[in-house]
């Protein structure tokens, strides 16, 4: 006879031996006891956790010869027959491989004939969101209203994919995954029967990488007594059929991460991929190691939850090696760097990039390391007054309020004097002329021939042509007052662009921020009168010459005006001649 694997030959075959799904076999054997049967169930859960074989129990319930009863005699006839998927009344329809409208036709022909052997009709469809939209519809009717010989137990592991007309036809139950101490259980009784030699170290790994699937588990235990045919299954064989890393490599690994040894941590990367370890693997198990730190550091009392090692002495030393931010960030690190791989042209580089940056996390950029700094400032300030170093070489005082600066008379320049456009530019009011910060007129003269140097040095030749022209009457702590005699260098310093960098230029050299104020006025009058040319003079003697309809005299404060402005010569024009 053919060999049976062990997940066949240990399928469940009554509600009792139903491991980890007590929710659901207590529902249906109260509801076989009452006579309230659903003519629709719809079982949802993950993959190994005994649908199928939930749904074999119903119909040999409902169809054993001293039933319907709770739990089935598997003696009978009627019972032999549906364990060994032989009975005419029960059937088994692969929802992926009869999906389409036409095979759910065909179903709703055989659902109108009466049972063979038994009371009902029943009829399995495993995966049954791979049905097609057409195919469900075509299954409404049928599902809402059979006839009371037919039960219809609809399985599948993703329930959201079916209709929510499907749903409402149907009791829905879902499975659970099996926990690991059921698993193990079960698995000691098999191997009991078997003769199966397991060490119990070999057999919780088994039970941890089932991940909550009876069949799972009963598939990787057949495997591993296939590898090791006739001695003990160890530990180690567990690993090396699975692919593990290992608790040894494991928590090697996480001592050089958290004593950010990247050396260390890269050359037992680089011997485990030598041993054909798979890289992935060794990220989640990483991730799964740094969960139980994780879990361990906040709650170390918790004994019932599932974790990748429950060793004591190893979770209590490298946990306190780990803040719990740094904990979260490593598993943040090594979720992404799994999720990469997975898709990775080269998954190694993947695993080399997460762990190298793991060594380099920043210190002490978690909460507790900033409230401990605090504590420590707080610690400081109450002890005594804190001396704060400066970062700039001279400290400079809180300006005070600006205060109106007193005012000093000073000649007037007649309005005759002025030119229409000086007299639009210019207020009513003389300009103000500021008190020497310095105390000396020579001080003013030293600061102003510093700033011109400096615009020459910073190679502001054009800002320094135009400067120049100007001299430092007044400076304050806010204000420095500039004089010129020509109206256009002092209108062109005025513009916003000249006027912020004589400024800044000033309080380089002052190490005071001041605002620039500029002015027109005479310092001193023209120390050489201008001589009238002959009368027979009608040539024009310089470019830049004052052409007058009228003879000026020497005395005219227009054209004495006009001559220090723009220089030149004054001539006689010959009226008779024009």
């Amino acid at each position: 006879m053919a060999y049976v694997a062990l997940y066949r030959q240990w399928r469940p075959q009554d509600f009792d031996n139903l491991v980890g799904q007590e929710h659901i076999s207590i529902t249906l054997k109260n509801a076989i006891a009452t006579g309230k049967i659903a003519h629709a169930y719809l079982f949802s859960g993950p993959r190994g956790t005994g649908k199928t074989s939930t749904a074999k129990i119903l119909a040999k319930a409902l169809n054993c010869e001293q039933g319907p009863k709770a739990n089935p005699c598997n003696r009978c006839s009627n019972c032999d027959k549906i364990t060994a998927g032989t009975s005419m009344d029960v059937f088994e329809v692969d929802a992926a491989s009869n999906r389409g409208i036409d095979e759910i036709r065909d179903l709703r022909e055989t659902v109108k004939f009466a049972p063979v052997d038994g009371r009902y009709k029943v009829y399995i469809i495993d995966e049954v969101h791979m049905l097609t939209t057409e195919a469900f519809n075509a299954l409404l009717k049928t599902l809402e209203e059979p006839p009371a010989h037919v039960v219809f137990v609809l399985a599948t592991t993703e329930p959201h994919k079916i209709p929510a007309t499907i749903h409402s036809r149907c009791q829905r139950y879902d499975f659970r995954r099996i926990g690991v101490k059921e698993i193990e259980q079960r698995l000691a009784t098999v191997i009991e029967k078997t003769g199966i030699q397991i060490a119990p170290e070999a057999l919780r790994m088994v039970a941890v990488q089932a991940d909550g699937g009876m069949r799972d588990a009963l598939s990787i235990l057949d495997q591993c007594a296939t590898l090791d045919s006739g001695g003990v299954i160890t530990a180690q064989h567990v690993r090396q059929l699975l692919g593990l890393i290992g608790h040894e490599w494991v928590w090697q690994l996480t001592d050089a991460v958290a004593e950010r040894n990247a050396h260390d941590l890269l050359l037992k990367l680089d011997e485990l991929i030598s041993l054909g370890k798979d890289v992935r693997q060794l990220l989640l198990e990483l991730a799964l190691h740094a969960r139980s730190l994780m879990l361990y550091k906040a709650a170390p009392d918790i004994d019932n939850i599932e974790v990748y090692s429950d060793d004591k002495a190893i979770l209590a030393a490298q946990s306190a090696k780990f803040s719990h931010q740094e904990l979260v960030t490593m598993l943040e690190t090594l979720h992404s760097a799994a999720n990469e791989a997975k898709w990775a042209a080269e998954p190694r580089i993947a695993v080399e990039m997460a762990l190298i940056t793991l060594c380099r996390r920043a210190a002490g950029n978690d909460i507790d390391a900033l409230a401990a700094r605090v504590a420590e400032l707080e610690a400081k300030l109450a002890s005594g007054p804190v001396l704060v170093a400066a970062s700039a070489p001279q400290t400079i005082a809180p300006r005070p309020q600006p205060q109106a600066p007193p005012v000093r008379p000073q000649a007037p320049v007649p309005p005759t004097a002025r030119s229409p456009q000086l007299q639009q530019q210019q207020p009513a009011a003389p300009p103000v002329q500021m008190e020497s910060a310095s105390g000396s007129s020579g001080n003013l003269n030293e600061i102003w021939a510093a700033v011109l140097k400096e615009l020459l040095t910073n190679g502001k030749r054009s800002v320094h042509a135009c400067v120049m022209q100007g001299q430092l009457t007044g400076l304050t702590d806010t204000q420095a007052m500039v004089r010129f005699t020509a109206t256009f260098p002092k209108e062109r310093t005025e513009k916003d662009d000249y006027r912020a960098i004589v400024e800044k230029t000033l309080a380089q050299i002052t190490g005071h921020e001041v605002r620039l104020t500029c002015s027109l006025g005479l310092d001193t009058p023209p120390s050489k009168p201008v001589a009238a040319q002959p009368p027979a003079t009608a040539a024009v003697a310089s470019p830049s010459a004052v052409t007058a309809e009228h003879d000026p005299g020497m005395d005219d404060p227009v054209v004495k005006q006009a001559q220090m402005l723009f220089g030149g010569k004054v001539i006689k024009i010959d009226e008779k001649k024009l």
